[in-house]
């Protein structure tokens, strides 16, 4: 088992999030809460699909 490259925080801006997965390479980062309790994973691709939906709904308005 190894360590993770980068964590993210539960309340981190969205573009510090993207900017650990680009300088880790991950397609998948672990969030923590403030007290560093583990929460879950965060994947890049959830991220992109949830994107492309806001730009679909956004394109459609």
């Amino acid at each position: 088992m190894r360590q993770a490259p980068e964590y993210v925080f539960e309340d981190e801006p969205m573009e510090d999030v993207m900017r650990k997965f680009e300088k880790s390479g991950a397609w998948n980062l672990p969030v923590l809460s403030r007290e560093r309790k583990y929460l879950g994973f965060l994947s890049k691709s959830k991220i992109f699909n949830a994107y492309r939906e806001e730009l679909k709904d956004f394109s459609q308005d």
